[in-house]
């Protein structure tokens, strides 16, 4: 069984049909595409009900669907997904893992990603601002702040507190 999470996924196969009460539905079979799950599948079943017709054609569309013709599903393998996979139990108390969501795969939008070895080198770069963050040392951008919150605070006259019902005498 897969594990509940957020994978990259691509639709492999579709098919129309109905649920043991009569309710027209889309199942779309999965192929994880990346990650430790890397070739595992999952499929996704879509309703048509007045709830969830909207949704259901959105999710077809993100895996690449474009026709208005739901008999004919050509392009929903054209598009990587993320599918969202959760764990439920099902009506015989069996826990099965079961797509979830079916969200755009647009991914993070860069001009240049870094490839692993720019990242390791940046990082080390990085690595004494973060300790030191961490061990609660200013880096050199906070510095400045708490160096102009110091100085305003000595600016500023010291007030004696309101007194209280302590403070009375008698």
């Amino acid at each position: 069984m897969i594990p509940a999470g957020i994978y990259r996924a691509r639709a492999v196969e579709g098919a129309l049909g109905r649920t043991s009460k009569g309710t027209e539905q889309v199942a779309l079979q999965f192929t994880v595409v990346e990650g430790e799950q890397k070739g595992s599948s999952i499929t996704w079943y879509g309703y048509f009900s007045e709830k969830t017709l909207e949704r259901t054609l959105e999710s077809l569309e993100y895996c690449g669907w474009e026709g208005d013709d739901l008999s004919d599903l050509t392009g929903i393998d054209r598009n990587e997904v993320s599918i969202v996979v959760e764990h439920e139990q099902d009506d015989q108390g069996e826990v099965r893992a079961r797509v979830r969501w079916i969200n755009s795969g647009g991914g993070i939008a860069m001009k240049e990603r870094m490839d692993e070895s720019d990242a390791k080198a940046f990082a080390q770069r990085m690595r004494g601002a973060v300790l030191g963050r961490r061990a609660g040392k200013p880096t050199h951008a906070q510095g400045g702040a708490q160096q102009r919150q110091t100085r305003q605070s000595q600016q500023r006259p010291q007030q004696a507190p309101p007194p209280t019902d302590d403070d009375i005498p008698f």
